[in-house]
């Protein structure tokens, strides 16, 4: 059996799920302009197993969301998943958060000729992405490019492009609706990893929890 703590904290929201054999039991989350992380990820977790009524150690796996995305969050997110699996000394598991966002993200197009991007803020008019097919198939390499019409020329070969998440709202009319759709309503939770989690806990694919660090992508800038 897969019972699976999955902790996603790389954006705004602060979200946490347990899981059984890849299905949701029961999920929390709270997003907050304020990045609440530090004082509500491990209440969440708490209300999490008392409302399921469990206990941590009956936990199998930690998972957590690796980045790209907040600083500040992935810091948190990844502190507390590394502490769980060492003190109850069970694996951890990771994923990127844009992997995560893809699959919380529900296609209504029929267009195989389309290109999707999630996209977390990262300042300015740059947001971590990497490009999916239709099929949630990752194409491109993560990045952080500004977007832009230079980008929009980069990918010109495909028919649609959608922007994905609240990242993607910054854009909303700057490119011509034909070619760029804009869902800002694809959210960073952790109901996006219980599958893929699971999966990779049958494949014995984990985290080296000592020299695990969150996958911050570009350096930290203040301000």
């Amino acid at each position: 059996m897969g019972l699976i703590l999955n902790i996603e904290t790389s954006t705004k929201t602060c979200s946490v799920n347990i899981s059984k054999d890849g299905k949701v039991l029961e999920i929390k989350e709270i997003t907050s302009e304020k990045y609440v992380h530090g004082e509500k990820l491990h209440l969440l977790m708490k209300e999490l197993v008392d409302s399921l009524n469990l206990s941590f150690s009956k936990l199998n796996a930690i998972a957590v969301s690796a980045g790209p995305g907040s600083f500040t969050g992935l810091r948190i997110g990844v502190s507390a998943a590394k502490g769980l699996a060492f003190g109850l000394n069970i694996p951890l598991i990771s994923m990127n958060s844009l992997e995560i966002m893809i699959n919380c993200h529900n296609s209504k197009t029929a267009n195989k000729n389309a290109l999707f991007f999630p996209m977390i803020d990262a300042r300015r008019k740059e947001v971590y992405t990497a490009g999916y097919d239709f099929k949630k198939k990752q194409v491109t390499e993560i990045s952080c490019p500004e977007i832009n019409s230079a980008f929009l020329k980069n990918h010109e070969n495909y028919q649609e492009l959608y922007f994905l998440g609240d990242g993607a709202l910054k854009f909303q009319g700057e490119f011509n609706p034909k070619i760029v759709k804009i869902d800002g309503l694809v959210p960073n939770s952790s109901s996006g990893m219980s599958n893929f989690t699971f999966e990779k806990f049958k494949k014995k694919k984990f985290e080296s929890i000592p020299y695990f660090n969150p996958y911050y992508l570009k350096d930290f800038v203040s301000g």
